[in-house]
């Protein structure tokens, strides 16, 4: 086995020791505890978020709702803000909010919820979170996950000029599964995940430009993800089954696309300017900049998040912490292609 540098080995230690164990192995840091984080500005239409949002730079929002599905008693900001922000004909739910700049709102924009700690129902000044260290730590993450060798293959399906169906097949508790942006980006198709319920798996994409449209999220027997149905109310939420195993992590893609689809599973793009718009997510979006074209309604962001598998046990996640030891022992990546 070759060396594994020891940077690495003692944040993985870390991981195992002080986290929860549905943290374990692969942990996003201060930034996993927010349902959107982006590192820099965000701008947002006619849409929401559902669990909390973190924004490093400067927030825009109108027409927006934001932490609706948090907990009563939610015991944190549901908006965290580095920058400035500009809200109106906003609804903030089951908490307050923060900004380290200059807050412009008016009486368009209400904070809701029980008078529980941390829920005022103001909006105030703040600049305690440390966005620098956060967004260093992502970056240093997304490179790190990014330069592991493939253990699982990425099934690609077409005639040539056309690409009908990916299928990402891991049978382990840790997959790691690698992917060019081009590939990923063919719309029409279908991507049929078959991978443990109770697993990790990190889909490394590497390009510098994506775009994701017109695309179906499967299970491995051929059926749709399940979707929210909002008008069945809380007995409609999916339990995020498979959604919350998955990672992709966009390692060099500086320009993100996100249109038209139900994008199951959770997004890592430090580098990306992302644009999202008519559609939805069910998971953690983590990006450089969020912005929808002017007249489009931003893409919603469902409160799901990568690695809450709630039906994993101590000792279950203790093993894959142990495996993802053995996947750093794998040769560093020197050519990024689909394994077959």
């Amino acid at each position: 086995m070759k060396f594994i540098n020891q940077r690495i080995v003692t944040v993985i230690a870390a991981c195992m020791v002080s986290l929860p164990a549905v943290s374990a192995p692969f942990y996003l840091g201060q930034a996993a505890n927010f349902n959107a984080y982006v590192l820099e500005n965000m701008e947002g239409n006619a849409s929401d978020v559902e669990g909390r949002l973190a924004v490093g730079g400067n927030l825009t929002l109108d027409n927006y709702g934001l932490g609706l599905q948090l907990a009563p008693d939610n015991p944190h900001p549901v908006v965290t803000v580095g920058g400035d922000v500009s809200m109106r004909n906003a609804r903030i739910y089951h908490g307050d909010a923060v900004a380290a700049g200059d807050i412009d709102i008016d009486a368009s924009v209400g904070l809701y919820g029980t008078d529980a700690y941390h829920n005022t129902h103001q909006f105030y000044q703040d600049s305690s979170f440390d966005f620098a260290s956060t967004n260093d730590e992502l970056m240093y993450k997304s490179s790190l996950w990014g330069s592991y060798d493939a253990t699982a293959p990425v099934i690609v399906e077409g005639d040539g000029s056309s690409i009908w169906n990916l299928t990402l097949a891991g049978d382990q508790e840790i997959n790691i599964f690698s992917i060019d942006a081009a590939t990923l980006s063919a719309s029409g198709k279908g991507i049929f995940i078959d991978v443990p319920q109770t697993s990790y798996n990190i889909i490394n994409v590497y390009g510098e430009s994506v775009e994701l449209f017109n695309t179906g999220f499967h299970l491995a027997d051929g059926s749709k993800f399940p979707d929210n149905r909002p008008e069945d109310g809380a007995a409609g939420r999916h339990d995020g089954s498979y959604a919350n195993n998955l990672l992709f992590n966009f390692v060099n893609a500086t320009d993100l696309s996100l249109h038209g689809i139900g994008f199951k599973g959770s997004i890592l793009a430090p580098l990306a300017d992302t644009s999202f718009f008519n559609g939805h997510i069910d998971g953690n979006l983590i990006v450089k900049n969020l912005v929808s074209p002017d007249g489009e309604q931003t893409g919603q962001i469902n409160n799901y998040r990568f690695g809450n598998i709630t039906d994993i046990s101590e000792p279950a996640t203790l093993s894959v912490a142990l495996g993802l030891l053995a996947v750093l022992g794998l040769r560093r990546r020197s050519l990024k292609r689909i394994p077959g």
